[in-house]
């Protein structure tokens, strides 16, 4: 039993990266409503800070081109809108701390602390399913459900359902790295134990009711398999697992998923989706300023144009709108520096996790507008990710070194034991 669970380095763990777990504190302040929610601006002056202390310097064309993003969204907004919103600000301070300046050091900080971060996402999909099961529903306890005995909107201690699901989608591919994990690594009997809590991380994003979480999570998943395994045989099998679990356990979440049946029952009658108005007035946007779009932060054509929040149904049209068909293509091009080749992402599971989490990202931005929304966490989750594979390409070769000199170390350390106990560790 000690061997499947060691309290003791499970402690080490714990203190070595005790700074990641408070910023992930700090980050998923802006998640829960019960932590002061000023912590997660504290996230940002932490970094802030080590851009400062960690020799950070500027990345060749990732910062040329972040820095045109931020002029661009500086120049669309202040000339279209003629107003200085500290939302923009904020947005272009999110793109210069995550982007515009890194070190080798930094990018260790960086990795470091989106790694942590990342059980956060796996604890929210426990814990709200223990308060779904408690009946602790902070939706009716908000302005749209005050006073109301029940609602199918379910956000648990979260802020809101949408946020949740997100959460809870980012965990699903989290749960599939260890799960993989494991069982690559003959240990299938803690690779399996993994199989209820993605069931239960899976049904508290259904109770979340975002159909668009669940299908990008479900292929971002995949690909996290096809990244890691060079055996395609094993590929297969792995899929074909899958395919199994989901067709047995379907049934099982759509019989308590009220919110997401009725969406679908919904488009079925109507031919529409919930966001259909919303890209249809983006569009509205683009075309009425397709160069440098309508602003930052803005929503509405001529005199119904507005600044300030609203819900914009989609963080790629988003940028489509806001900053026209340059700041899309900038975006874009900021993506392109994500993606890493195949032989990189193959001899480290992280980066091909974290090359899933982009993946993911990306599709469900396409129904969700945070990637453009700095006042959101995963805004920040999203650009950071960004920088760690880039920054993982431009420090390869050191990262390569470092890791071959640690293997060296090892077998030179287990050379030197004793041989009782060698055979006894091994």
């Amino acid at each position: 039993m000690n061997r499947i669970i060691n309290f003791k380095h499970i402690w080490k763990w714990i203190k070595d990266y005790k700074w990641g777990i408070f910023l992930s504190i700090c980050l998923f302040s802006n998640l829960y409503v019960d932590i002061p929610s000023f912590l997660y601006y504290v996230l940002w002056l932490a970094f802030i800070y080590a851009l400062k202390q960690y020799n950070t310097k500027g990345m060749g064309n990732r910062t040329g081109v972040a820095m045109g993003l931020i002029v661009l969204i500086a120049l669309s907004t202040t000339l279209n809108f003629a107003i200085l919103d500290y939302r923009w600000i904020m947005m272009c301070v999110l793109l210069y701390i995550t982007l515009c300046r890194s070190s080798y050091r930094f990018y260790k900080l960086k990795e470091r602390f989106l790694y942590v971060s990342l059980f956060g996402f796996i604890i929210t999909g426990l814990l709200n399913n223990y308060a779904h099961r408690i009946g602790f529903n902070y939706q009716l306890y908000s302005w749209l459900h005050k006073g109301e005995a029940f609602t199918i909107d379910f956000s648990g201690f979260t802020n809101h359902p949408m946020w949740l699901s997100a959460a809870c989608g980012v965990g699903v591919i989290f749960i599939s790295y260890w799960l993989n994990h494991f069982w690559k690594k003959g240990r299938k009997i803690i690779a399996l134990c993994f199989l209820p809590i993605m069931f239960l991380t899976i049904q508290t994003l259904v109770w979340g009711g975002s159909r668009s979480a669940l299908g990008a999570s479900i292929l971002a998943s995949l690909l996290l398999v096809w990244l890691t395994n060079k055996n395609t045989g094993r590929t297969v099998l792995i899929f074909g697992a899958f395919a199994i679990l989901a067709y047995i356990i379907t049934p099982i979440l759509m019989a308590d998923s009220e919110k997401m049946t009725r969406k679908i029952e919904h488009q079925k009658s109507t031919g529409k989706t919930s966001r259909d108005a919303l890209w249809d007035a983006r569009f509205e946007e683009f075309a009425s300023s397709p160069i440098w779009g309508v602003g930052f932060g803005v929503t509405g054509v001529g005199d119904e144009a507005t600044s300030g929040r609203a819900e914009t149904g989609s963080g790629w049209l988003t940028i489509l709108s806001q900053t026209g068909g340059v700041g899309m293509i900038l975006a874009l091009l900021l993506l392109w520096r994500a993606v890493l080749p195949l032989r990189m992402l193959r001899g480290s599971p992280k980066m091909a996790l974290y090359t899933a989490l982009i993946a993911y990202f990306c599709i469900h931005s396409l129904f969700e507008a945070y990637i453009f929304q700095s006042g959101w966490y995963l805004c920040f989750v999203f650009w950071l990710t960004i920088s760690i594979l880039d920054d993982y390409r431009v420090y390869y070769r050191k990262i390569m070194r470092e890791r071959k000199l640690a293997v060296f170390i090892a077998k030179r350390k287990l050379r030197r034991l004793p041989k009782d106990v060698s055979l006894k560790e091994s």
